[in-house]
């Protein structure tokens, strides 16, 4: 065990720790409470030995503020040559969980070494039991929140995202984009490559948009089948047309064969842009709407292009 010793008098203190390193202990030496509490967090000790009567901050006191300031709790048997009861009692009370008597006889210290190295044990194999829950238990929020093929965000994460950023945007009355994106032509991509080469061109289009929206409040996810959606936080209309411009530009560089479309021969989307500052009342189906009839007017203007969502769209003909 790392033990934590405190005891002011140098010759106590030095006998006692030489018995600690012969029983195989690893041992950090106080001379005050002071210092104590100073090596405390550093040392991270497995028990700690402390000594009653010292100068300046007695051992009660010394207990105290490590129970205080340190919630996990480490044992902390009191050192004293006094074995009135009051003072055992007061021990306990303090935050201490043994007592020992001054001279400490072997044997009783090998006692109770051995017991409190198996509350050390015990308390590790707790500790790595409590980690490696919270490490599960992050794999399993990632994976509720993750598309399985794409690895980008699922729709419901994506949905409560957007719906913190229209109260947040709303609050700080700053502009926010929302762009929908459609692959073109994906059914004949998947009919005449099949549905493996389907999904990996879907999850090569999701790796660059995540490559191109991975800075702090821009987020990307699958919206559902062959779309998808992108948020992007202060971004005014200019900035948006930009961020879809980008889009086009990046899918058009990277040049995924399609033979089958009817506007290029590699993978292209169409895409409805919006870009509005909320009041912080929009609902999420609301911004959707929006960015889904320009999304139709890019497809009906003949696709492989982008279209900025204008409130005239909802009276044309669908």
């Amino acid at each position: 065990m790392k033990i934590l010793l405190v005891d002011d008098v140098q010759m106590e203190r030095m006998q006692l720790a030489i018995r600690l390193k012969q029983l195989g202990h690893i041992v950090e030496m106080a001379e005050s409470g002071k210092e104590a509490l100073a090596l405390y967090p550093d040392f991270n000790p497995d028990l700690v030995l402390l000594d009653i009567t010292m100068p300046e901050m007695d051992g009660f006191e010394v207990s105290q503020k490590i129970r205080e300031l340190y919630p996990e709790w480490i044992p902390i048997i009191f050192l004293s040559s006094h074995d009135a009861p009051e003072i055992i009692a007061n021990a306990i009370e303090s935050g201490g969980d043994d007592y020992l008597i001054k001279p400490v006889d072997k044997l009783v210290l090998r006692a109770k070494l051995t017991a409190m190295q198996r509350i050390a044990f015990m308390r590790n194999q707790l500790n790595k039991k409590t980690a490696d829950l919270a490490r599960l238990n992050q794999e399993l929020e990632k994976l509720a929140s993750e598309d399985g093929l794409t690895k980008v965000r699922n729709r419901r994460d994506v949905d409560k995202k957007l719906k913190e950023m229209i109260s947040v945007h709303g609050r700080h009355t700053m502009s926010l984009t929302v762009i929908l994106l459609d692959v073109d032509f994906f059914k004949l991509y998947n009919d005449n490559y099949g549905h493996i080469q389907g999904d990996q061109c879907l999850v090569e289009i999701a790796t660059t948009l995540k490559n191109l929206f991975a800075r702090n409040g821009e987020v990307v996810g699958r919206y559902g089948g062959e779309e998808f959606v992108i948020l992007v936080g202060h971004s005014d209309v200019y900035q948006a047309e930009g961020h879809a411009a980008r889009v086009k530009q990046t899918l058009t560089d990277k040049c995924i064969t399609h033979s089958y479309s009817d506007v290029a021969q590699y993978v292209t989307v169409s895409q409805g842009v919006i870009s509005l500052q909320p009041t912080g009342r929009e609902t999420v189906d609301e911004l959707y709407h929006m960015a889904d009839r320009a999304l139709y007017q890019a497809k009906r203007q003949g696709r492989n292009r982008y279209v900025i969502y204008d409130p005239s769209m909802e009276y044309q003909e669908q």
